[in-house]
């Protein structure tokens, strides 16, 4: 094992957080925050047809796994879709799920509305991915302490990753929620699970591995697809590991022919890990940010600022027709601050969760973002004409980490100008989401008194299997 290797694999054993409430809640609102993601995308028709390509259903049966950390005999011949099944919802079905399919579903299914959470040195989502991957390997005897301890885990891990190897990696055109994404999905399901040493090391060389994931993917169904198949492919290098005899590296971080060197063209040493780690975490600096509307997290400090400026036009005129009467719409960014956002013309909803001129013209259009305006398949010729008035620039400073910073200047045809910067809008680091806002965001799609029960159960016990089985019977949990 790799100097780097073994101080991820001795972090990853060793760390406590029992008495860092601080990490802990955080972690419990982003679990909340990710159900209220994935809730609302599984009606969508791709989320749909993943489903019943990987033969699920609702109200059908998951393998639950019987394997102990040290039981991975080459023997084990009968692991196949038949394995002992868990029974949900107290149905019966023939069918079952692997877990690594699950995995994907979730992943995919959260992550589809671009609803989920974003991490500034990741430069990507890792909650979508983490969770995915922990709901598949699941017991029922684990615990809440030791689920979210496994996230804080992998959080923490992708997001020194991210810190190391971008900006470069996402401007090389890598969309780190596939590619690190893995790597701390398998850590924190050996987490979960209790690897240790070099069968930990395995675990993480086998999700090195398989590290994919290109940003040209934005605003397509491969976008949302990268964070299935990284939360996938970590649960299944942990069954590789657990049901068959496989054996692999256990240097995938070595600093000559590893991971970073391969991936990044850099060399990290341990220290550079164990600087780094939970000083003071990387769900506290830089933070989370969550939404709440679906579209590109570079583009609520934009949304939020165009709010501003709508309202007071309309409070100096409430006469005055917008779009008829708005000359030009500068939108303001520090250099390199809308990298994700690189659709100015968008022809497709999807496009348009991508595009800071079109989340921008909704606002100004009709006071709001309009969230079902990113589900249209064709933007109407007229609005990207629209569009067309709306310029950037770059001519702000650089903020933070935890803050993002933009401007929007409406200039209309009588001469009058309004502006508004924001830099720590609602759902930032700095000003987050509170359990009321997951609420809301939960009502978008289930009913006030499921809200209450799910939010009961999840805030009344420590134990896993009843909140489970109450998201279940809500229809929150598909698969």
């Amino acid at each position: 094992m790799d100097l780097v290797t073994q101080t991820i694999v001795n972090y990853i054993e060793q760390t406590d957080v029992s008495n860092r409430e601080d990490l802990l809640s955080v972690a419990r609102i982003a679990f909340l925050d990710y159900l209220a993601s994935l809730a609302p995308a599984e009606s969508e028709q791709a989320v749909q047809d993943l489903a019943r390509f990987i033969g699920a259903a609702q109200n059908i049966t998951v393998n639950q796994d019987t394997s102990t950390n040290q039981n991975k005999a080459a023997n084990q011949d009968t692991y196949t879709n038949q394995d002992k099944t868990a029974n949900v919802d107290g149905y019966e079905s023939n069918l079952t799920v692997r877990r690594a399919d699950k995995a994907l579903y979730y992943g995919f299914a959260s992550h589809y509305l671009d609803f989920d959470d974003a991490q500034a040195n990741l430069a990507g989502h890792f909650s979508t991915v983490l969770y995915s991957a922990l709901l598949a390997v699941l017991e029922p005897t684990d615990r809440w302490h030791d689920f979210f301890r496994a996230y804080i885990i992998g959080a923490e891990l992708e997001g020194i990753i991210g810190s190391l190897i971008n900006p470069a990696h996402r401007t090389q055109g890598w969309h780190s929620t596939g590619t690190v994404g893995v790597i701390g999905a398998a850590a924190a399901i050996g987490a979960l699970r209790g690897l240790r040493g070099e069968s930990l090391a395995q675990l993480l060389s086998l999700a090195a591995t398989q590290s994919a994931g290109m940003f040209f993917q934005s605003g397509t169904d491969g976008k949302p697809l990268h964070a299935g198949l990284a939360a996938r492919n970590g649960v299944w290098a942990y069954e590789l590991l657990q049901h068959t005899s496989l054996q692999t590296s256990t240097k995938p971080f070595d600093p000559e022919r590893g991971w970073f060197k391969t991936i990044g063209n850099i060399t990290v040493t341990s220290n550079d890990i164990a600087s780094r780690w939970l000083a003071p975490g990387q769900l506290i600096d830089p933070g989370l940010w969550m939404k709440v509307h679906p579209y590109c997290s570079a583009a609520i400090c934009g949304a939020e600022a165009a709010e501003v400026v709508a309202h007071r036009i309309r409070c100096a005129d409430s006469d005055v027709f917008l779009w008829d009467d708005i000359k030009r719409v500068t939108v303001h960014f520090p250099p390199g601050a809308d990298a994700a956002l690189r659709y100015t013309v968008p022809t497709t909803g999807r496009e348009g969760q991508f595009s800071i001129e079109y989340i921008v013209y909704q606002v100004l259009a009709y006071g709001a973002v309009q969230d079902e305006l990113f589900k249209i398949e064709a933007i109407d010729p007229i609005v990207r004409d629209y569009m067309n008035r709306i310029e950037r620039v770059y001519d702000l400073p650089k903020v933070s980490l935890t803050e993002r910073i933009t401007k929007v200047t409406v200039t209309l045809k009588s001469g009058d100008t309004f502006t508004e910067t924001v830099n720590n809008p609602k759902g930032s680091p700095n000003n987050p989401l509170t359990l009321e806002d997951i609420r809301i965001k939960l009502g978008l799609t289930l009913k006030a008194d499921q809200i209450d029960r799910i939010i009961e159960a999840f805030t009344h016990t420590n134990e896993v299997e009843p909140f489970l089985q109450t998201l279940q019977k809500e229809g929150v949990l598909h698969v």
